[in-house]
């Protein structure tokens, strides 16, 4: 299990590593570098010999790995240009050792924005100048260093390579204090070491991170070994996914009822149970009202339909009993994809959430009526085998936790612990890094998900997905 680590711990595991398990700080310094270095050479084909490349450097720690990275590209034959950012006098500790090697092999001249004439010389740019002990705003000359390195980046198409976090970024909020536009390096490819920075995975800073590269500079990894906090991985994700038996049936591996869809939006549903299905559930069945089920059952094949009372174009209050009745067999319901908000399917919602015991699954118009009445969720029996999952995207996100949009996104990582002990759910919300949280402060990422996601029907298909895979793994 990979975890993530704020500001404040990756210190305080530094000083673990230092005075408790005798690591030298300094080892930990040089292997940084090395990890850096392995990266440039990786991105240039294989070699750095004759390449040019410069390396900013700023003060502190990060500074110092810039300085061990310089030394090392000049040892295997690179073209280097170091620079210094900052007041040499405050250069302390494990960076002054590096420092002061570097400087014997070569002049380190301060940056000076007259440089950019020489923008075009270089095919790489290392970023070494803030690190993980960022807060605020960078100093006026970081921050001229950090418009120069983007726009020599822009200008020149040159590859920019941050150590550690990019610089101006805050490490545990992804957060980017001198403002989003010229505040913190715009990096190709992010090396950060150890463990992964929160920052690095939430607004705006995921945006600034380019390819994310996680380096073994010799920590202990189990120094974290109880941290509820982590990344998923694929591995981690194929063993999830077991091997089926050979002697199976449909029987074995669930039935997701889907209880959506409206006039206008038959399709979400019918996304939904497509998904589901796919998902490797045994049967599924969609629930919808009686003027869209013919509709809806038009575009499935493998799945089953039912008609439920309707009223205005929408599933009606007085189909609960028929809800009771038709799902007595179901391993998990999914409510919401394409219900609407109007006060008959409010209702019918909230009562299901408090009177079935069944796993849920909510989503889209399921959660806006949850939000209208959350004290309902409290009232679910609670059985850690028949969970309440929400799966909100900020917006919805922001209406469960009766705030707004710009809050969700800025602090995502507590909006989803919050809505998670609030609602008593285990909770998914959605993102370019998806959140996924439980009552008890589990908290895990998705590292995937691209832009091609943004589009209608993604999170019916994930309600799917998810009903899916909870129907054969919990039978």
């Amino acid at each position: 299990m990979l975890q993530v680590v704020t500001a404040d711990e990756i210190r305080e595991l530094d000083r673990r590593a230092n005075e408790d398990y005798g690591m030298p700080s300094a080892t930990l310094m040089e292997n940084a570098g090395w990890a850096v270095y392995k990266v440039i050479r990786r991105v240039l084909g294989g070699s750095v010999r004759g390449k040019k490349i410069a390396v900013f450097c700023g003060t502190g720690n990060n500074g110092g790995d810039g300085f061990v990275v310089a030394r090392l590209l000049k040892i295997q034959g690179a073209n280097v240009f170091p620079f210094l950012v900052g007041d040499p006098t405050k250069i302390k500790g494990d960076a002054k050792v590096y420092y002061d090697l570097l400087t014997k092999m070569m002049p380190l001249p301060a940056f000076q924005e007259e440089n950019h004439g020489e923008s075009g010389l270089f095919q790489v740019i290392v970023d070494a100048l803030l690190g993980t002990g960022i807060s605020g705003a960078p100093r006026p000359e970081y921050a001229e260093a950090i418009r120069w390195i983007n726009l020599c980046a822009a200008e020149k198409n040159c590859k920019i390579i941050s150590v550690d976090i990019p610089s101006g970024m805050d490490a545990t909020t992804g957060e980017v204090p001198g403002g989003k536009s010229e505040g913190a390096v715009r990096a190709d490819h992010t090396v950060t070491f150890a463990f992964p920075k929160w920052g690095l995975y939430l607004p705006p800073g995921d945006e600034y991170v380019g390819e994310l590269h996680l380096a073994d500079i010799g920590m202990d990894w189990n120094l974290l070994s109880t941290s509820p906090k982590a990344v998923l991985s694929e591995a981690q994700t194929f063993d999830f996914l077991q091997k089926r038996r050979q002697e199976s049936n449909k029987g074995d591996y669930g039935h997701v009822y889907i209880i959506g869809g409206s006039a206008g939006m038959s399709g979400a549903p019918a996304m939904a149970a497509r998904a589901a299905q796919r998902s490797g559930a045994g049967l599924v069945t969609v629930l919808a009202p009686a003027c869209v089920q013919l509709l809806i059952g038009a575009k499935l094949d493998e799945q089953m339909t039912i008609a439920l009372p309707d009223e205005d174009g929408a599933v009606s209050e007085a189909s609960f009993d028929k809800i009771v009745e038709a799902t007595q067999r179901a391993t998990v319901l999914c409510l919401g994809p394409g219900m609407t908000t109007k006060p008959g399917v409010v209702a019918l919602v909230q009562r299901i959430i408090v009177e079935i015991d069944k796993p849920l699954i909510l989503d889209a118009d399921a959660l806006n009526a949850l939000a209208q009445n959350p004290e309902i969720a409290l009232r679910r029996k609670e059985n850690p085998l028949v969970p309440l999952i929400l799966t909100p995207h900020p917006g919805e996100a922001a209406r469960l936790l009766g705030t707004d949009t710009v809050t969700i996104q800025s602090n995502r990582r507590q909006s989803v612990l919050q809505l998670a002990q609030k609602y008593r759910a285990i909770v998914v919300l959605k993102g370019r890094f998806t959140l996924i949280a439980d009552p008890e402060g589990n908290l895990r990422i998705n590292p995937t998900g691209n832009p091609g996601m943004a589009t209608g029907g993604s999170g019916d298909t994930l309600t799917g997905i998810l009903g899916g895979l909870f129907a054969q793994y919990e039978v």
